[in-house]
């Protein structure tokens, strides 16, 4: 919360609004300049901090591009683990699959878009960095754990497609809903909301028994309009 025009800040508002600094000017960099170019001077400097406070607060410039990525990816310094969210949770437990299927979309897809600008510097900093490849090979256990349970969640409700194992839908989501689809798409010019559109009618043929759309599922989303031009 922003403190009270008139008030100065609390000590804990100046330390998030560094930051903050620190995470934004660090995502810039990383983007612009790439992961090896980039320095924590540049860093440091960029955002108006001592070099010694980036690294007493990130530790290495490893652990810096792990917090942009998560912090690029929800637009907050302090975000929320994707199963904790609002949508996530709503998603596990509508009595729709399709609706919890369009939930995942609208709002998963949102996380790429942010972080997709920085994959270019993940890729980097992987075959380099041990704490990012720990840190992206984390990623991708937790991204298929998430998608596990809602996989899970469509069989217990017995909307999951005749004969298709729990295993086989987990690798289906995992792969269609995954960084490099999206990546090859969005460099193949797709809008966010075609990919998104498409996405959603991609996975509500391969996953489930019932293939017609049920327009109440997806009525909110973004990109509602588009799901039925495909």
């Amino acid at each position: 919360m922003p403190p009270v025009k008139g008030q100065n800040p609390s000590r804990a508002d100046r330390a998030r609004q560094t930051r903050l600094r620190m995470l934004e000017s660090a995502r810039v960099l990383f983007i612009n300049e790439r992961y090896a170019a980039t320095t924590m001077e540049q860093i440091a400097a960029t955002a108006g901090v001592a070099v010694q406070t980036l690294y007493y607060t990130f530790g290495t410039k490893g652990r810096l591009l792990c917090e942009v990525v998560e912090f690029a990816g929800a637009a907050d310094d302090e975000p929320l683990p994707v199963g904790q969210r609002p949508w996530m949770r709503e998603s596990l437990s509508s009595p729709s699959a399709q609706r919890a299927l369009a939930l995942v979309v609208e709002h998963a897809t949102d996380i790429y878009v942010g972080a997709a600008p920085l994959w270019p510097a993940v890729n980097a900093a992987v075959a380099a960095d041990p704490d990012v490849e720990r840190y992206w090979r984390t990623l991708a256990a937790t991204r298929r754990a998430g998608q596990r349970r809602l996989v899970d969640r469509l069989s217990e409700s017995g909307e999951l497609r005749d004969g298709l194992e729990l295993e086989r839908a987990t690798d289906l989501i995992f792969v269609l809903f995954g960084h490099d689809v999206f990546r090859e798409l969005a460099e193949a010019d797709w809008t966010v909301l075609t990919y998104k559109a498409w996405l959603f009618r991609t996975l509500v043929q391969q996953l489930l028994a019932a293939e017609r759309l049920e327009p109440t599922a997806f009525r909110d989303m973004t990109y509602a309009d588009l799901v039925l031009d495909l």
